[in-house]
């Protein structure tokens, strides 16, 4: 009997252990290999890796979802591509590696991903963040210059800018006046205080909307986009 009862102590003093309630989260590095592989797999059925695929620190995915609607409201792409290969319409990837550069110190780690692209050789570095949900990308890099979590930044601050400060004056009034002649709006946003892509957003709405022979010239124009 008391063979038995040491035994079930035994058992439950093991199952009540942090590690047996739960078991460890994964290494940064494979953290992001299994993004690659992941990548890799969807880049195979002719798909791209998005936002909503990673896994991201909190404050980067809601500073990337900031930047996307930032330039969705200018009519433009934030992301246009495969978010983890960095290419459009992306070729066989091959030679995938992924090592830790800077092991995890304080709740960071820094991760290099390898690859090749149609012979290309690519090179990422994650920058990873230990969570309460495991290890996140607070920022991804590339050998190119590339900063994702700079590319956001610059794209939210690029939105609250004037189209004059953007472009000029000269070229801000060149888009409002094409604007303002295929506004159907009450109050169009055809002011060169607002950003030159929501100018050109509503020039495109505007020339969609006039039939073939009431389009002017500028309505076709590369820039403007081509009315259907």
């Amino acid at each position: 009997m008391r063979t038995a009862f040491v035994a079930i102590l035994g058992a439950v003093l093991a199952a009540c252990s942090p590690g047996a309630q739960q078991q460890s989260a994964p290494a940064p590095e494979a953290v992001v290999r299994t993004v690659f592989d992941a990548a890799v797999q969807r880049n195979a059925h002719g798909q791209a890796t998005t936002v909503d695929d990673l896994p991201l620190s909190d404050s980067f995915k809601a500073l990337i979802n900031q930047a996307t609607t930032a330039a969705e409201a200018n009519d433009e792409p934030f992301i246009d591509g495969d978010l983890v290969l960095d290419c459009q319409d992306c070729s066989p990837i091959s030679a995938v590696t992924v090592a830790a550069t800077s092991p995890p110190l304080n709740g960071r780690a820094t991760i290099e991903a390898r690859f090749t692209v149609a012979g290309d050789a690519r090179v990422e570095t994650w920058d990873m963040v230990e969570t309460p949900q495991g290890w996140r990308a607070d920022n991804i890099r590339s050998n190119s210059g590339y900063n994702l979590r700079q590319s956001a930044e610059q794209e939210i601050r690029d939105a609250a800018k004037s189209c004059t400060e953007t472009r000029g004056a000269q070229e801000a009034a060149r888009l409002v006046s094409q604007c303002t002649q295929v506004s159907p709006a009450t109050h169009p946003p055809c002011n060169a205080a607002n950003s030159c892509g929501m100018i050109e957003a509503e020039t495109r709405r505007g020339c969609g909307l006039l039939d073939a022979a009431h389009r002017p010239a500028f309505c076709t124009d590369e820039g403007s986009g081509e009315a259907p």
